[in-house]
């Protein structure tokens, strides 16, 4: 670890153990120290003003799986920026079959009438097998959700800007993707080309009856085409663990009156799990380390992508 000696890092959350144990050759520096020598930085968000005060900084990693958040005007062009995909995968993949799998077999819809001491079977449940479902986004999330998917007999249809082999029928097309679909799963990151990707006449083209789940980002959907749909259709289920006002529920409180919508409070990944915000913040400083050895670390963004 010598290699770290002196090596100023600039951490803005509270780090679990085993992650702070792994930094021990870096010099930390904690929000309110001094920045001017940070070469490096470990952060959830950042802001515009604690980028000014390191005009030394070559490399940001950020412990969270998304990059939209960031302050891309701001970062200087030659700094790396490398984002955690990946890190959280098993967990947000699981989350979204469970999301699936519970709306599409009517186990919510049975559950609510059950409380409510309305015992009669007044809906047929259908099977994946042999039925069309769409993936969206094959990054770590998807591609996980997709295999899992086609073991159970769908007719996986996976979409993406760039092809991804896999156990799907690819497409680079929304519309071939969607298009009759029983079910689909959004695993989309948020960037400017993925930014209200999906619209009303995207959601229309899924049968009657679908469930769209979406564990990516809320963005990616236009809330408006989302709420319409729902309301023209009321057999369609929307099930979501993000929503348009982020962290301030009450925002979207309309989507959650309507009987066919499912939520969550953005629990599938580390916000809901302190096992796998460790496991996030363990492999945000192995990449960070891997950067400081001279390797190239993963998940490093594209610019373009953003500004």
């Amino acid at each position: 670890m010598d290699f770290l000696v002196g090596m100023k890092i600039y951490v803005n959350f509270e780090l679990p153990e085993e992650a702070r144990r792994l930094l021990g050759g870096f010099e930390v520096v904690g929000p309110g120290g001094d920045l001017s020598e940070v070469e490096a930085a470990l952060v959830t968000r950042l802001t515009p003003e604690e980028l000014a005060k390191m005009p030394r900084l070559r490399f940001i990693q950020v412990a969270l799986a998304g990059l939209d958040h960031l302050p891309w005007e701001h970062i200087p062009p030659h700094v790396v920026v490398a984002g955690n995909a990946g890190s959280n995968a098993d967990a947000v993949a699981e989350f979204a079959l469970g999301m699936l799998l519970a709306a599409y077999k009517k186990i919510i819809q049975y559950n609510e009438r059950m409380k409510r001491g309305e015992y009669d079977r007044v809906y047929a449940v259908p099977m994946l097998r042999g039925r069309k479902v769409a993936v969206l986004g094959l990054g770590e999330i998807g591609t996980r959700v997709a295999k899992i998917l086609a073991a159970l007999g769908a007719e996986v249809w996976g979409f993406s800007r760039s092809r991804r082999e896999g156990p799907w029928r690819f497409t680079t097309s929304l519309e071939e993707a969607l298009r009759g679909a029983s079910a689909a799963v959004c695993a989309l990151p948020l960037n400017k080309h993925t930014r209200g990707l999906i619209r009303y006449e995207h959601l229309a083209l899924m049968a009657e009856d679908a469930v769209f789940v979406n564990v990516g980002r809320a963005e990616v959907v236009d809330r408006e085409g989302a709420l319409r749909i729902l309301k023209e259709r009321p057999r369609f289920v929307f099930a979501s663990d993000v929503w348009w006002g982020r962290n301030n529920f009450a925002k979207d409180a309309e989507f959650f009156a309507l009987p066919n919508v499912v939520a969550t409070p953005w629990v599938a990944g580390g916000y809901g799990s302190e096992e796998v915000w460790r496991e996030m913040a363990v492999e945000a400083v192995k990449n960070l380390l891997a950067w400081a050895r001279g390797e190239t670390p993963k998940n490093i963004a594209k610019r373009s992508d953003y500004v």
